[in-house]
């Protein structure tokens, strides 16, 4: 066998040269490949586990809201805050804000929100309403540092006050009447035991029996709302889907004994009560005083 020539070793060298760098070049793709492969793998699974935490995030904020038994709303929020009720976990909307009776008809915020559940049977708490109770914290600095800052602002006829009642279920207007001024009359008895004026206690039975006779056959359907506003003259106005009922009771210790069912110390919702005496001490705290202010009015 004849030996190659020089010029056939140098094509051939040429030739070795070439595959070696086919095959290293397709080395290298495959390898780029791999990697690129390998980091997809790896964003991919950065994307389901970020999603996995937000899912988890999302069903914690959940729990957490159906878990509440109030709400408390902050003065500057703008918007239908949901307020959940029963084992369904149903919710009814409730303003933010809304509007008083007083003369500015100013938009006062909800301090606080509950349900009003009612003890039907031994075993058995059925859910009635849920409330909404709206003031302007800056109209109560006068009672900053009170011991019941909240039962004060309630039986002060001079600050405008709203509760709003939007019913979960069907009942009569009679029925909540009733329930209502049994808590009135409680309230107005311990006053007259406490010594009370006889002209003043007769005129607050009266106006108790001008509020009871207001709800004769009404018919309060489920998701309707009541509200009972009083202005800065101790004034009380009943509307009932938003259309005044009967007419307007004037009778401080009416509408103190009224807002107390809530505000008071045996309220019928604790909860919210409770709620609302800490948001208000709160709200208290950061409102100037006028002297302060250099004798202008506080801030809201």
């Amino acid at each position: 066998m004849s030996s190659s020539s020089p010029q056939q070793r140098q094509q051939h060298h040429h030739h070795r040269q070439q595959q070696q760098r086919v095959s290293s070049s397709s080395t290298t793709t495959t390898a780029r490949k791999e990697e690129e492969e390998l980091d997809e793998e790896k964003q991919r699974r950065r994307r389901i586990r970020r999603q996995r935490i937000l899912t988890r995030f999302r069903r914690k904020s959940e729990d957490a809201t159906t878990k509440k038994k109030f709400f408390l709303a902050s003065a500057t929020m703008t918007r239908l805050l949901d307020i959940p009720y029963g084992k369904k976990r149903e919710s009814v909307k409730v303003p933010s804000h809304h509007i008083l009776d007083d003369e500015e008809e100013s938009n006062a915020p909800l301090i606080a929100g509950g349900v009003r559940r009612k003890k039907v049977a031994a075993m058995l708490n059925v859910d009635v309403y849920v409330i909404g109770l709206y003031f302007l914290p800056k109209a109560c600095k006068k009672h900053e540092g009170e011991e019941d800052a909240l039962d004060a602002v309630a039986n002060d006829s001079s600050i405008a006050k709203t509760v709003r009642l939007t019913f979960v279920r069907d009942v009569s207007g009679e029925s909540v009447a009733k329930a209502i001024a049994q808590s009135i009359e409680k309230k107005l008895g311990s006053r007259a035991e406490s010594g009370g004026n006889e002209e003043s206690e007769k005129k607050a039975k009266e106006a108790l029996e001008m509020f009871k006779s207001m709800f004769r056959s009404v018919k309060i359907e489920k998701g309707a709302s009541l509200t009972f506003s009083t202005n800065e003259s101790g004034t009380l106005t009943t509307r009932l889907r938003g259309k005044k009922i009967g007419e307007s009771i004037k009778d401080e210790r009416l509408c103190g004994a009224l807002f107390e069912s809530w505000c008071g110390p045996d309220s019928v919702i604790p909860e919210m009560t409770e709620a609302a005496s800490s948001i208000l001490s709160q709200a208290l705290k950061l409102i100037p005083s006028e002297d302060n202010n250099g004798g202008g009015s506080a801030a809201a």
